[in-house]
């Protein structure tokens, strides 16, 4: 047999039962998430992309040489792949997008009205992307309103053409005037071999190149204002650029108006909201999981407590109405055939089988590592199983501080193990007699100052050495070993003791603390009882039959 296989299905189960076990924090985390999402992705408004493709072409700048200016050629792929990022970063610039911004008077959205840089969250609905393996350009544009958008992209993209325009003209500009600049000089070179300085002609040349010098400089200075460069343009000097090199950027595709929104993808966001829900919720049922050190299951209890696992007890009232608490303790009596009476019959086999000859089992306490986690329901329903088993049994209310087994029976408590133990009356005197036949039971008594005192005496030593002379099995009940030292007192002068945890209530940590205190008295433990147990948690084919036997007596 291939046990590496086993224990990877051992790995799969169990954490097919944290799933199982967290399904309604997967469930409610799933549903939170995806109803979130689609309802915004309808709440939201839609906004749309208008886009407008621009074509460019490489520069190639004129050089000015002594026979005239020449285009200078240049296939560099680097050069080019700089020249086409620059274009971009012009297009997304804060200037040109501060132009659009007032041009369209876009501060009048609220947005923009009440924002510290409405320029920034200007430009974050502006994108440039380029179409791969050709020249061209989409810059895209985004709003609410989609005519304003178609707006916003046609017009950014004009403003840049003509700023393109604008340099190039300068470009130009400024070459035609250095070439006029060096005829110039060559002018004054043949003019100083025939006249002399002051000559008129000279005078003329000398104005002439001044004022050259002049126009070279103020073409020189930069300007950054887009209005001052539509002046520029404007200027009707249309001659002046007559014959000059073509605009190498220019509008492909001018944006229209979307017709439908870029965002919300609806459908892609409920797809997205279902993955992220469901794998979100799995993830945090496994991290709440992680967090979580109760222990909750028998594999669970067994690694912390190494005692023997005796039988698990689902909870009582799964499958129909919650029976009352005292019905609840008297189940095996008033419903024998019960599948949970047989689970408190087993329980009883298993601790006859725990039960040698050299270490009898006459005198067991019940306890639990913390209150109300089953042990007096498991007290009482375990005496039931043995008294039906001809045995005579003595139940015993230990837990002095907070007695509570003459309410299970209806008996009186005027006269209990406290008494007893003070000294305040016989042994006969406390025993009481169930209406279960064979099963017979001592209550806590008046409530005593020094429970702990008492338990610790030859007095206590003395009871329970009585009650093995009179019956064949006692049971005590005690408060739980966690709280008090009581438990503990007992569990040195009985037999053996019964552990009763609930699942999922107790840490690991603490049952450790439970575990340690325990083997540091040398307490003989016979066994562990898992209380509470939802059946689905537990064994499949008990779960079918406890469910039939269920639907049998309805």
């Amino acid at each position: 047999m291939d046990f590496s296989v086993i224990q990877e299905d051992v790995h799969i189960k169990e954490y097919a039962d944290v799933i199982k076990r967290r399904r309604d924090i997967i469930i409610t985390f799933f549903a939170a998430v995806v109803l979130i999402v689609t309802a915004g992705s309808f709440i939201i408004r839609p906004v749309y992309r208008a886009t407008t493709t621009l074509l460019i072409d490489p520069e190639s700048p004129n050089v000015l040489t002594a026979t005239g200016m020449i285009e200078m050629q240049s296939h560099d792929y680097l050069a080019y792949k700089e020249y086409f990022q620059s274009q971009v970063e012009i297009m997304t610039s804060r200037s040109l997008a501060r132009k659009v911004f007032d041009d369209l008077e876009l501060i009048k959205m609220r947005k923009y009205a009440k924002a510290k840089d409405p320029i920034k969250i200007f430009l974050k609905t502006i994108k440039v992307e380029p179409v791969r393996d050709t020249r061209l350009l989409k810059l895209c544009a985004e709003n609410r309103d989609p005519e304003l958008a178609a707006r916003i992209a046609n017009h950014m993209a004009e403003l840049y053409v003509m700023r393109n325009l604008y340099y190039i003209s300068k470009s130009e500009i400024l070459n035609l005037l250095k070439n006029e600049y060096l005829k110039l000089e060559a002018r004054e070179s043949e003019f100083e071999k025939i006249y002399r300085a002051g000559h008129p002609e000279m005078i003329k040349v000398k104005e002439e190149m001044s004022d050259i010098l002049d126009r070279i400089e103020r073409e020189k200075k930069s300007v950054y204002d887009y209005n001052d460069i539509e002046a520029y343009l404007r200027r009707g000097s249309q001659h002046e650029l007559s014959g000059f090199k073509a605009n190498n950027i220019s509008i492909q595709d001018a944006a229209e108006k979307p017709i439908t929104p870029v965002r919300p993808r609806k459908m892609l966001n409920i797809v997205i909201s279902i993955i992220i829900g469901l794998f979100g919720g799995v993830g945090l049922a496994f991290f709440l999981e992680y967090l979580d050190d109760n222990a909750k299951t028998i594999d669970d209890v067994e690694k912390v407590m190494k005692w023997p696992f005796l039988v698990n007890i689902p909870d009582i009232g799964i499958g129909g109405e919650y029976p009352k608490d005292f019905e609840k303790d008297l189940m095996v009596n008033s419903k024998p055939k019960d599948p949970i009476a047989e689970i408190y019959r087993s329980l009883r086999t298993k601790i006859f089988f725990s039960s040698t000859e050299d270490h009898p089992l006459r005198s067991m306490m019940i306890t639990s590592p913390g209150p109300q986690e089953g042990k007096t329901i498991t007290l009482c329903n375990l005496g039931i199983a043995i008294s039906q088993n001809k045995k005579k049994v003595l139940l015993v209310d230990a837990d002095m501080r907070k007695p509570r087994l003459h309410n299970v029976f209806k008996k009186g408590n005027n006269i209990g193990l406290s008494n007893y133990l003070s000294g305040q009356c016989s042994f006969d005197d406390v025993i009481q007699k169930t209406a279960v036949e064979n099963l017979y039971m001592v209550s806590g008594g008046i409530i005593p100052p020094n429970p702990s005192e008492l338990l610790n005496s030859h007095k206590a030593k003395e009871f329970i050495a009585k009650a093995k002379e009179n019956y064949d099995i006692v049971l005590l009940d005690t408060p739980p070993v966690g709280i008090v030292t009581d438990a503990v007192i007992i569990s040195m002068i009985v037999d053996g003791t019964v552990m009763v945890v609930q699942g999922g209530r107790s840490s690991k940590r603490f049952l450790a603390h439970i575990y340690d205190l325990l083997i540091a008295a040398k307490t003989r433990v016979v066994g562990t009882v898992i209380n509470r147990v939802a059946v689905a948690d537990g064994n499949p084919y008990y779960s079918y039959y406890y469910q039939d036997a269920v639907d049998r007596q309805k």
